[in-house]
């Protein structure tokens, strides 16, 4: 694998450094910098004045200067597009694809997300998704990373269903639920669930013992049950308003409960159909950016019983819609479809940021905030469309 040194326009860091060079050794960034034109050390393959060693030297230089370079957004909600989705079987070459699309788009991890189903293809399609590229370790195609799975159900609120199949949701008890995340597994990173149906907390408290993050979301919760749910460590609410009771002046529910409470973040879906752009500017103009996570819900998209089922949109859309709308600038957008989503499923300290010992996932926006170029661990992703974006029906 190459080594790099990356020219762009502008860098976007946490503590927004005038930094316009990326070094990257392997698959991670090992130096920031900012250079000029009257620099001397800005010659392909020199080292910068700070590194005496020569530490930087003989890295291949990648001209993006016309570029701004963003952390990879990272998706927590994907159910997969509109030809190919997660909940019917699908083919290693399909996943492929997607995870192809999904670079191409900036997105450099995402977790697939397992909607309701009987235990049994839930299993199967987890067991499946773990042979093929589950945990997020890097690879040498420029794909996107699959960090782990979000089980959206089965354990929900009959009550909000949305358009999951009712007939397969399930009681959250210990017993579902360890068919699901068995004892010392790693497959499943996030959980959404109606978490009143735990009323002793126990099955909360073995999911987060398995470093499983809760959401509550498809819940019918009163504003005490949902309080009792962030008590005990659940810190995310799932795309919020949507499936949910709706906020009332005397009954404030689980959205007025998340909305309140300062430790938990909200998802939101920004594609102007799931929630009106003012609903949008109104959950972060009360949670704030670092409160606040993009996520897209994608999937086939329709109709069924008057219900959505999922978007069109990947997430660097989601991204310009936040911008377009007024809601926040860019620095504000790639922390809310980036920062906040690594540090939800516990990836804070490799993913999420550009900074040295991060990976290097970086998606390169040009002026008009279009994808241009993507890195996922080092690697150029591939700028072809696949042919396998298809998917067989069950």
């Amino acid at each position: 694998m190459p080594n790099y040194v990356i020219k762009c326009a502008r860098i976007f860091t946490p503590d927004a450094s005038d930094f316009n060079r990326i070094y990257v050794r392997d698959d991670k960034i090992v130096h920031l910098s900012r250079h000029s034109a009257a620099d001397r050390s800005d010659a392909v393959g020199s080292a910068p004045e700070n590194d005496p060693q020569g530490y930087l030297q003989g890295f291949e230089e990648l001209d993006f200067s016309e570029l701004i370079a963003v952390p990879g957004f990272i998706d927590l909600q994907m159910n997969g597009s509109s030809a190919c989705n997660f909940w019917q079987d699908i083919s290693a070459d399909q996943l492929e694809a997607l995870r192809l699309e999904q670079a191409q788009h900036g997105v450099t991890s995402f977790l697939p997300t397992l909607i309701t189903n009987s235990l049994e293809n839930l299993k199967r399609h987890r067991d499946f998704l773990a042979k093929h590229g589950l945990g997020g370790a890097g690879n040498q195609r420029g794909l996107a990373r699959i960090p782990g799975l979000h089980l959206e159900g089965p354990c929900l609120s009959p009550q909000k269903p949305g358009v999951h199949p009712v007939e397969h949701i399930q009681p959250l008890s210990l017993e579902v639920i360890k068919e699901l995340v068995p004892e010392g597994s790693h497959e499943v990173v996030l959980m959404t669930a109606a978490l009143e149906g735990d009323p002793t907390g126990s099955v909360q408290n073995y999911l987060q013992n398995q470093q499983v993050a809760l959401s509550l979301g498809h819940s019918n919760a009163t504003y005490e049950e949902a309080e009792r749910a962030f008590a005990r460590g659940s810190r995310l609410l799932t795309h919020t308003f949507n499936a949910l009771p709706p906020l009332h002046h005397r009954q404030p529910g689980a959205v007025g409960a998340a909305l309140l409470d300062e430790r938990v973040t909200c998802c939101l879906i920004a594609d102007g159909l799931h929630l009106a752009p003012q609903i949008c500017a109104l959950i972060v103009k009360i949670k704030g950016l670092d409160r606040t996570i993009l996520v897209t819900d994608r999937a086939a998209v329709g109709t069924s019983q008057g219900s959505l089922v999922g978007s069109s949109i990947i997430l660097d859309e989601a991204v310009v819609n936040m911008i377009d709308w007024g809601i926040c600038d860019l620095a504000g957008a790639v922390r809310m479809a980036s920062t906040n989503a690594a540090a939800a499923i516990g990836r804070a300290q490799s993913l999420g940021q550009l900074g040295s010992g991060f990976l290097a996932d970086i998606a390169f926006l040009d002026q008009d905030l279009k994808v241009r170029k993507t890195m996922v661990g080092g690697t150029l992703t591939p700028l072809e469309k696949s042919p396998a974006l298809t998917c067989h029906r069950q």
